[in-house]
């Protein structure tokens, strides 16, 4: 999975005005968004549109900078160096009353009438905001805990980027740190409001968090994540941010760990299912809509991946029948699994394997598309305070001009790892994966760069399966292992996902239809359990996505004929960027219907 993180050439929005009056719009109540006076002309669709980005973009900043530096944008939206997201209760109101104001605005404006590039920024924002008005229902800032995104994981990555050339700089970078312990209490005030309203994450994932805050709180101050920008500066200012470490920021961190371990998990909830809290039910469906980026929903998506599991299941045993003559899914799985030379033999062999292995998929990829992105992807494991916690292997994403991405392996089960399956995750992280079609996306011209910050998941996750099959058609599994295998998972967390939060499934369905699939033990199945409880819905994105886009070609194939070129198909559907699914839809039945008519 990645952490969608890229710029956008081509539109830079330090060049526009907007950011100063739009964060007034903000912070004044929503007075800019009243109805103009009726003397005063509507505005160009088009024109309107951008408008309704920019003043978006400019509260997504207020809000949370973060997330602008996250995305990579930060060199196209000028954030202070000292800023620090804001998670306090009336800031969430006045962003709430933003998007409402904004969402009447685009409810005026007709799709029909604009050009490409402001039809995809309309679709991008307005399916954006739907959805985050619909998954208010979740109170999600009251269950902020998560041990995959939460801000112990993610902060480090922002002081990494801290600017620390200048005098100016480094007392910038003490300031917005210094602003760490607020932050902490602020989510730890959140929380409190969660448990007393009766919105909580499970037991067991608040444990995994505590583990990591044990982490963070053993280290040496001077080596903590929180100050890494301060590791090549003079000794003052190491001292300074040590200091900073000691004495505020580790003291608050183990001040919300007692509140976790002591308050916090006795109060919290037993029950993986979201719908253990208030609204629970409503709030899948809304997440749903989050991640698919359409009103799919819960009883269809199950139905798919029930399909999608029995076609893949099918698909795989014949494969197993041809290489070894058995037609068992878990024999054939085994046979796979201990295949010689297919396993590790230490973490380490596994991680050069990967990096082996990255620039074959990059030249095996070349003839299936029109221009391949020129920047490089790096493999790298996990820092080792996140190791052993539950993370997944995902994409993190860096600006082509700052240097190559990374794809973030997770060794923790290196010993039960195949071959077959690291090839498999390395296409999906790498290429013709997440970092083609997100280094692609950097390079589209004219695009406002809310498209790359409010991006699908199920449009990106879903290009990522995709890109799995994609591989097989390009030679990249140097076994018959890869196609059995990369059939063997595809589909289950479409199923799994609504089992557990719908449909009643028990924790031990879940596991057990993970670990059936070849690529679970008994320990990653509970990391995947956790997952899924913390992330609701999340997991059904993978192959959403990636059931729209084979949908896609097939219809694309089955109308143009000979006229199909591969190439031009995913033209089509990367051209536009991360965008909804229903956008990605329209745009490539248009380019059918054009070339029907050639």
């Amino acid at each position: 999975m990645p952490v969608r993180n890229w710029s956008l050439r081509g539109y830079s929005v330090k060049k526009r005005v907007f950011l100063t009056l739009a964060a007034a719009f903000v912070l004044s109540g929503c007075e800019a968004a009243k109805e103009p006076a009726s003397t005063t002309p509507s505005p160009a669709p088009a024109d309107e549109v951008t408008a309704v980005a920019d003043e978006y973009m400019a509260a997504i900043t207020e809000l949370a900078p973060f997330v602008i530096l996250y995305s990579g944008l930060g060199a196209d939206v000028e954030i202070p160096n000292d800023a620090f997201d804001d998670i306090a209760p009336d800031a969430y109101a006045a962003f709430e009353k933003t998007e409402d104001a904004l969402a009447a605005r685009l409810d005026k404006v007709d799709p029909a009438s604009l050009k490409r590039a402001d039809w995809v920024v309309y679709e991008t924002v307005k399916e954006y905001i739907t959805s985050s008005v619909g998954a208010r229902i979740c109170r999600q800032p009251w269950q902020s805990l998560n041990h995959m995104f939460g801000w112990q994981n993610g902060l480090p990555i922002i002081a990494s980027m801290q600017p620390v050339e200048t005098d100016e700089e480094r007392a910038e970078a003490l300031a917005r740190w210094e602003k760490l312990p607020a932050y902490i209490a602020a989510d730890k005030a959140n929380l409190e409001q969660g448990l007393a309203e009766g919105y909580t994450v499970p037991k067991r994932v608040a444990a995994r968090v505590v583990a990591q805050l044990d982490s963070l709180l053993a280290a040496a101050p001077a080596d903590s994540p929180f100050i890494s920008f301060a590791a090549n500066t003079d000794e003052d200012f190491k001292a300074a941010a040590t200091t900073l470490v000691a004495e505020k920021i580790n003291p608050a961190i183990a001040d919300y760990r007692a509140f976790l371990n002591d308050t916090y998990i006795p109060g919290a909830r037993d029950n993986l299912a979201i719908t253990a809290n208030p609204d629970g039910a409503a709030c899948y469906e809304a997440l749903l809509r989050v991640h698919h980026g359409a009103p799919i929903g819960s009883a269809k998506t199950y139905e798919r991946g029930q399909e999608a599991v029995a076609a893949n299941t099918a698909a795989m045993i014949a494969r197993g029948k041809e290489l070894f003559g058995v037609e068992d899914f878990a024999e054939i799985l085994e046979r796979v699994q201990t295949a010689p030379g297919n396993r590790f033999d230490s973490e380490q062999a596994l991680v050069d394997y990967t990096r082996a292995i990255v620039p074959v998929t990059r030249e095996k990829s070349a003839p299936l598309f029109s221009k391949l992105p020129a920047q490089d992807m790096v493999v790298e494991p996990y820092p080792d305070y996140l190791k052993g916690t539950g993370q997944s292997s995902r994409y993190e994403t860096t600006p082509p001009s700052e240097g190559a991405a990374t794809y973030r392996i997770n060794t923790d089960d290196w010993e039960t790892e195949t071959k077959g399956h690291a090839q498999i995750v390395a296409v999906h992280e790498g290429w013709p994966g997440h970092h083609l079609q997100i280094a692609t996306a950097s390079a589209v011209e004219g695009l406002h760069p809310i498209v790359q910050l409010l991006s699908s998941t199920a449009y990106v996750e879903g290009w990522a399966r995709y890109s799995e099959a994609l591989a097989e058609e390009a030679g990249i599994y140097d076994t018959r292992y890869g196609e059995i295998s990369r059939r063997a998972w595809p589909a289950r967390g479409m199923v799994m996902d609504p089992g557990l939060h719908v449909y009643g499934w028990t924790e031990q369905q879940v596991k057990d239809l993970a670990i059936e699939s070849g690529n679970f033990d008994e320990k990653s199945a509970e990391v995947l359990l956790d997952r899924i409880a913390v992330i609701p819905g999340q997991l059904t994105a993978y192959d959403t996505g990636g059931l729209e886009i084979f949908a896609l070609r097939k219809a694309a194939e089955e109308r143009l004929g000979e006229k199909f070129d591969i190439k031009e198909f995913h033209d089509r559907i990367l051209e536009n960027g991360a965008v909804p699914l229903g956008a990605m839809r329209e745009h490539v039945e248009e380019w059918i219907e054009e070339m029907e008519g050639e």
